[in-house]
């Protein structure tokens, strides 16, 4: 796939998604193997609500593509007087040429049948929270691919993404600094005063982009779960 990056805003919607039952185990936190093995009956209900899920999916990704400034201590400027800051973002993105900003979304349809079946039936909702949750990461990951080949069609690698609320980058500064550089009223991504997103079942991140890059890290060796998570493995390299 050829894909060029634009400096201005732009918006992604076709997006083909490889969501199956596992991943909506997994959404629930599960190990599907086992779910599997001792209860079938949990299995069954991560496909239903696979099934009844998927037509309520509206993917969406807004990013902006910046040249970096300059970097000094902690602070990663950008074009436009817009800023970056904190250790974590300092480390991996100090020798990154650009940056994409980037917020994605499922929309909220998933989060309205959530809410509606919770008054009835329980053991569903979380089903289909586990949907939701997996919908949203494979969103993240299929994201990261498009702008790891749009770097390499310019020469350039591509850091792993820096999401707000990962150890060195505060939520309530890196949600605000990433909003700052999107329009996301047009897609409908609001941000609550504590660094929240509305619909809850959406992300932000930025990636470097450059030469010499900082490559090989993993953004599981950041997350504040990395010693209980039992799936780095499955979601460590997106």
């Amino acid at each position: 796939m050829q894909v060029t990056l634009q400096e201005s805003s732009s918006i992604l919607k076709d997006w083909r998604n490889g969501l199956d039952v596992d991943s909506v185990l997994r959404g629930q936190g599960a190990d599907p193997a086992v779910i599997r093995s001792r209860r079938p009956a949990v299995a069954g209900l991560a496909e239903r609500a696979l099934a009844e899920g998927m037509p309520l999916l509206d993917p969406i990704v807004i990013y902006r593509r910046l040249p970096v400034e300059s970097v000094r201590h902690e602070r990663i400027a950008l074009r436009g007087g817009r800023l970056l800051t904190g250790k974590l973002v300092a480390q991996h993105l100090a020798a990154a040429q650009e940056i994409v900003a980037l917020a994605a979304t499922i929309g909220s349809r998933v989060e309205d049948f959530i809410s509606q079946v919770l008054k009835h039936d329980t053991v569903f909702a979380l089903a289909l929270d586990g949907f939701g949750n997996a919908a949203i990461n494979t969103l993240a990951t299929a994201t990261c691919h498009y702008f790891s080949e749009a770097a390499a069609t310019g020469g350039m690698d591509t850091t792993i993404p820096l999401s707000p609320g990962m150890m060195g980058w505060p939520l309530e500064v890196g949600q605000k600094e990433i909003f700052a550089v999107l329009d996301t009223d047009g897609i409908g991504l609001k941000l609550t005063p504590h660094g929240v997103m509305i619909p809850r079942k959406s992300l932000s991140m930025v990636v470097g982009l450059g030469p010499e890059v900082l490559k090989g890290a993993k953004s599981c060796d950041y997350c504040s779960m990395q010693a209980a998570c039992r799936y780095q493995d499955h979601y460590g390299t997106a």
